[in-house]
């Protein structure tokens, strides 16, 4: 659920309580008999309440829509495995988020790259996955050179953990920094 949504979602609840809350109030003789037939006669009077009556319409077709929306979640991506092979053995998958780890790994080792966010998406085709990265570039490094070793990098990491040769990679540059950044130099 986006952002929208979401606000639109959270002011139509508030208004459902206050509403609920109005009518507990009616229902147990907390409000009197007098006040809330004076206040409905003086709002149905009013010309703006066709106008709040059209937009709570308005947000209640915006959710409803939400409800029978066919998008594919993040989640149901996330969580979804790829298949790299079928053959005498068997199957094997890797899941997504094994792949993004590998992509990550393998971009974060490239000089010039500060930080690096992996998606992975599936495809048909004879290559199941391409892989779309958001990186944050070093001062004084060339975007076209880091995105070409990046793609590199990648390249050999998938064709040699998940023999995957050619997996196409598409590079955005989302902030240049001139924070560098402490990596643990400790050979494993």
């Amino acid at each position: 659920m986006g952002i929208i949504r979401r606000l639109i979602l959270l002011f139509y609840s508030l208004a459902i309580l206050a509403a609920a809350l109005v009518a507990a109030g009616v229902c147990l003789h907390v409000i009197p008999t007098n006040v809330w037939q004076s206040e409905l006669n003086y709002i149905i009077s009013r010309p703006e309440t066709l106008a709040v009556i059209a937009v709570i319409i308005l947000a209640s077709l915006i959710l409803l829509t939400g409800v029978f929306s066919r998008g594919t979640s993040v989640a149901a991506v996330m969580s979804s495995d790829v298949e790299l092979e079928r053959g005498k053995p068997g199957e094997v998958k890797v899941t997504i988020p094994a792949i993004v780890s590998v992509v990550e790994q393998a971009a974060i080792t490239v000089s010039g790259v500060r930080e690096v966010e992996a998606t992975v998406r599936q495809q048909s085709g004879e290559i199941p996955i391409k892989i779309l990265l958001t990186i944050t570039l070093g001062q004084g490094f060339s975007a076209p050179r880091v995105s070409e070793a990046v793609t590199q990098s990648i390249d050999d990491a998938l064709s040699t953990a998940l023999e995957l040769p050619n997996v196409p990679v598409e590079v955005k540059v989302n902030e240049v920094t001139h924070a560098i950044l402490e990596r643990d130099r400790r050979v494993v």
